[in-house]
C-alpha cells in the first residue's frame, strides 16, 4: 500500500486552485468520498497481506492469561518465604549481636593485658639498665614508657596501676636527667674567681672516649638535654674565655692534660697585640680540641664542632672587629709589609679547621681583607685626624720663627729663554702678580701649627702612593683637618685666647700661615697625582677665607678687650669728671700710666710675634683710640683751671714722650697714628699762651687749623683762658 499524502489529495482533488470562493459544506461530500475510497483500499491491502492478523491477536490474549497465572504463583511463593524463613533470620541476627558483644569484651581485656604487659617490659628494661649502670638503657626504657602511656588502650587509665606508673616514670625520668647533668658538670667543670683587678678561670675537662662517658653523652642526647648543655658551655667559652682573651691582657696555661687556667688582667686603655691574642687562642683551642674531639652519634660530629657551629660566626666578627682591624696599618710602608700579618692569621685559620672548630671548609676569617683598601683608607684617615686633634690640643705658646724679613730679589738668569713668547708671558706674570704673594712674612707661629702642616703633607705624599680609594679618602681627610682646626682650637684654648695677648697673636698667625699654604695645596695635590684621572675636584682655596676670618675674628675680639681695659682705666679716673673738679687727683695720672704700661706690655708680647706691618697697625689702632679718648676728655670741657691745665699738660706730655717708644721705629707714630699730631698740638695749647696759639693758628693755615675744627679750638680757648680782649680778638680770628 502506497503512502497517502493528505495535503496533496486536498490540494488536487477537493480544492480547486482557480476557485476563489468555496464553502465547507460544498467540500464535505468530496471528503467523505475520499475516506470511503481509502477504507476500501485498506481492506483490500489487509486481505492480500502475508500475516494472519486474527491468529496473532488470539495468541496475544493467551499470553496475557498465562502471565497473570505466573504472577499469582510468584505471590504465593513470596508469602511462603516470608512466613517460613523470617523467623529463622531474626533468630540468627540476635545470636550475631550476642557473639559481637562477647568478642568486644574479649578484645577489651586483651588490650588492657597487652598494655600492662608492655609497661612491665619497659620497667624490666629500666631495671636492667640500672643494674648494668647504663644511663642510656635506663633513659631509653623510661623514655619509651612515657611515650607509650601517652596513648594507652581503653580502660587502662582507669586502673590504679596506670596513675602510679605514670607518676613514677616521670619522677624517674627527671631524676635520671638530674643525675646525668651532675655527671656532665663533673666532666665539664669550670670555676671563675672574679676580682677587681683580675679574674682566674679554671677549666677541668675529663671527657674521654670511654664507654661510661659515651653512655652519659648518648643518654643526654636521647633526652634532648645535651644540646642545651653544649650551648651553655659554648657561650661560656665565648663570653668568659674567648672575648677576654681578645680584649684583655691574658695568660693561658695548661697545667695538665685535663686542667687549664686562664688569668685575665684588667688594664685601662690596653689592647693586646694580635700575635699575643692568636697565641693565647691557639693554646685554648688546642686544649678544647684535645678534650672535646668526641663523637657520640652516627653523624660522627665531635663536640668541638658542635660548639663551633654555635659561636664561630660571633667569634670571627669579634676577632676581626676588636683585634685584626687594629692590625691594619696607617701608612703605606707598613701596608706593604702587611702580608706578614696575613700569613699569621691564615695559619691560625688552618689550625682552627684542623682542630674541627670550623665545621665548614669555606668558612674564613680573612674576609675583611677583601676591602683592605677601604679599611686602610679609614685607618689612615683616623690616624691623621687623631694626630691632628692631638696637635691642636698642644700649647700655643711653644712657638717658632718663620717667614722672610725682606722679599728676595729675582735671580738673574744667565741664559735667555729661547722662546720669546714664554719670556714675554713670564714678564707680564711678574708685573701682574706681586712677588710677596708667594712669601709669608717674618713672624712666629705655634710649633703645633707647623707640625699640623707637616702632618697634612705626609698624608698628601702617602695618598700619591696609594690606590684611588685611599687617595680620595685622604684628600677629604686633609680638608677635614682644616675644618677641625676651626672647631677644636678656639674651643679648647678659648680662655687663653681671651686673656693672653700672645695666644691671640699666635693663633692669628697660625690661621694666616695655614691659609697661605692652602692656596697652593690643590696644585701640589694635582702635581703629586700626575697621571691619574681624578673624578673629584681637588682644591682648598674655598677654606682660605674661612680660616683667615677665624684668625682675624679672635684677634679682633682680643683687641676689643684691650680697648675696653684702656677706656675703663680712663673713665674710672678723674679724667672722666674734669667738669666738676678744679684739680685732678692722683688717679688720673695713674690711669694714664696704667694705659701706657698696658700698651708697653702688648708691645713686649707682640713685637717679633706678629708680622711687622700687623704689629704696627694693631698698636696704632689702640694708641689712636687711647689718644682720641684723651683729647675728647679735654675738648668737651667748658672750664679748665690753670692747675688742671698744668696737670693735663704734664700727663699728655708723658704720653707724647712714651708713645713713640711703642713702635719699632719712632717715626712710625707719625705715619700710622692719625691723632698723634693733634695730641701734640693739644699739649702745645695746654702749655702755651694766646699769642702762641695765634701763631699756630696762622689765620687758618697753621697746624692747629689742620688738626682741630674751629668749634673744638674755640671751645678749648674758652675753657683755658679768661675772658680778655686778647682772647676775644683771637676768637674773632678763628671762624
Amino acid at each position: 500500500m502506497a503512502e497517502t499524502d493528505v495535503n496533496e489529495i486536498l490540494r488536487t482533488r477537493i480544492i480547486d486552485v482557480d476557485e476563489s470562493k468555496w464553502k465547507p459544506s460544498d467540500k464535505i461530500p468530496l471528503i467523505n468520498k475520499e475516506i470511503e475510497q481509502a477504507k476500501a483500499e485498506m481492506k483490500t491491502f489487509l486481505q492480500n497481506s502475508d500475516f494472519d492478523i486474527e491468529t496473532m491477536l488470539h495468541e496475544g490474549k493467551e499470553l496475557i492469561i498465562e502471565s497473570k497465572t505466573l504472577i499469582l504463583e510468584m505471590e504465593r511463593c513470596k508469602n511462603q518465604i516470608e512466613e517460613e524463613t523470617l523467623k529463622e533470620i531474626l533468630d540468627s541476627m540476635e545470636n550475631h549481636d550476642i557473639i559481637g558483644k562477647e568478642l568486644k569484651s574479649v578484645n577489651f581485656c586483651l588490650n588492657i593485658l597487652n598494655d600492662v604487659l608492655q609497661i612491665g617490659n619497659f620497667i624490666k628494661a629500666f631495671d636492667v639498665g640500672t643494674e648494668f649502670q647504663s644511663y642510656l638503657k635506663a633513659v631509653e626504657a623510661v623514655f619509651d614508657l612515657l611515650r607509650y602511656i601517652e596513648k594507652p588502650a581503653e580502660g587502662v587509665q582507669d586502673l590504679h596501676l596506670f596513675d602510679s606508673t605514670k607518676v613514677t616514670a616521670q619522677l624517674t625520668y627527671k631524676n635520671l636527667i638530674f643525675d646525668m647533668c651532675k655527671e656532665w658538670d663533673r666532666m665539664v667543670a669550670c670555676t671563675s674567681d672574679h676580682g677587681p683587678e683580675s679574674t682566674v678561670i679554671k677549666m677541668n675537662l675529663t671527657l674521654d672516649k670511654t664507654t661510661s662517658t659515651l653512655d652519659v653523652l648518648k643518654a643526654l642526647d636521647k633526652c634532648g638535654t645535651l644540646v642545651d648543655k653544649i650551648a651553655l658551655f659554648a657561650h661560656f667559652i665565648l663570653r668568659e674565655l674567648i672575648l677576654p682573651i681578645i680584649r684583655n691582657d691574658c695568660t693561658v696555661f695548661a697545667e695538665t692534660s685535663e686542667l687549664m687556667t686562664v688569668t685575665i688582667v684588667y688594664r685601662d686603655n690596653y689592647k693586646p697585640p694580635y700575635d699575643e691574642v692568636i697565641t693565647n687562642l691557639r693554646l685554648l683551642f688546642h686544649y678544647l680540641s684535645d678534650r672535646l674531639n668526641i663523637s657520640f652519634t652516627n653523624l660522627n660530629t665531635p663536640i668541638i664542632t658542635m660548639i663551633g657551629r654555635l659561636v664561630c660566626e660571633e667569634f670571627r666578627d669579634v676577632l676581626v672587629n676588636d683585634c685584626l682591624l687594629d692590625t691594619i696599618p696607617n701608612n703605606i710602608v707598613q701596608l706593604r709589609k702587611y702580608d706578614k700579618v696575613t700569613r699569621v692569621v691564615e695559619d691560625f685559620q688552618n689550625f682552627l679547621h684542623a682542630a674541627k672548630f670550623f665545621h665548614d671548609e669555606n668558612f674564613t676569617i680573612l674576609n675583611y681583607l677583601q676591602n683592605i683598601d677601604e679599611l686602610f683608607a679609614a685607618k689612615a684617615s683616623q690616624h691623621f685626624l687623631v694626630s691632628a686633634r692631638s696637635l691642636m690640643f698642644n700649647d700655643l705658646s711653644e712657638s717658632i720663627l718663620i717667614g722672610v724679613e725682606n722679599i728676595p730679589e729675582d735671580p738673574k738668569d744667565d741664559e735667555k729663554c729661547d722662546d720669546e713668547m714664554i719670556e714675554q708671558g713670564l714678564e707680564v706674570f711678574h708685573q701682574t702678580i706681586p712677588r710677596s704673594l708667594f712669601f709669608f712674612p717674618r713672624c712666629m707661629i705655634s710649633r703645633a701649627a707647623q707640625e699640623l702642616l707637616d702632618l697634612v703633607y705626609v698624608g698628601m705624599e702617602q695618598a700619591s702612593q696609594c690606590s684611588y680609594i685611599v687617595s680620595k679618602k685622604l684628600y677629604y681627610t686633609a680638608r677635614l683637618i682644616f675644618e677641625l682646626y676651626d672647631a677644636v682650637v678656639p674651643y679648647h684654648h678659648e680662655n687663653f685666647l681671651q686673656t693672653i695677648p700672645q695666644y691671640a697673636a699666635l693663633f692669628h698667625n697660625n690661621c694666616m700661615f695655614l691659609a697661605h699654604h692652602m692656596l697652593t695645596f690643590g696644585d701640589r695635590w694635582h702635581s703629586l697625582m700626575q697621571g691619574r684621572d681624578l673624578d673629584y675636584a681637588v682644591g682648598f682655596v674655598d677654606l682660605v677665607p674661612k680660616l683667615r676670618e677665624l684668625g682675624c675674628r679672635h684677634l679682633a675680639a682680643h683687641m676689643q678687650q684691650q680697648r675696653k681695659q684702656i677706656l675703663d682705666n680712663i673713665r674710672t679716673s678723674d679724667l672722666n669728671c674734669i667738669v666738676v673738679k678744679d684739680v685732678l687727683g692722683d688717679n688720673a695720672e695713674a690711669a694714664v700710666r696704667q694705659c701706657l704700661r698696658q700698651l708697653q706690655l702688648l708691645k713686649n708680647v707682640w713685637i717679633g710675634v706678629l708680622p711687622r706691618n700687623v704689629f704696627i697697625r694693631l698698636m696704632a689702632t689702640l694708641i689712636n683710640m687711647f689718644i682720641d679718648e684723651l683729647i675728647h676728655r679735654v675738648c668737651t670741657v667748658e672750664d679748665i683751671s690753670m692747675e688742671m691745665a698744668t696737670q693735663l699738660n704734664e700727663m699728655y706730655s708723658l704720653v707724647v714722650q712714651k708713645v713713640p717708644q711703642l713702635f719699632p721705629d719712632g717715626t712710625d707714630v707719625n705715619t700710622y697714628v692719625k691723632s698723634w699730631i693733634k695730641l701734640q698740638e693739644l699739649v702745645f695749647v695746654l702749655g702755651g699762651s694766646l699769642r702762641d696759639i695765634d701763631v699756630h693758628w696762622d689765620d687758618g693755615s697753621g697746624p692747629l687749623a689742620k688738626h682741630f675744627t674751629t668749634d673744638e679750638l674755640r671751645s678749648l680757648i674758652k675753657a683755658l683762658f679768661q675772658n680778655t680782649q686778647i682772647r676775644a680778638n683771637l676768637l674773632s680770628k678763628i671762624k
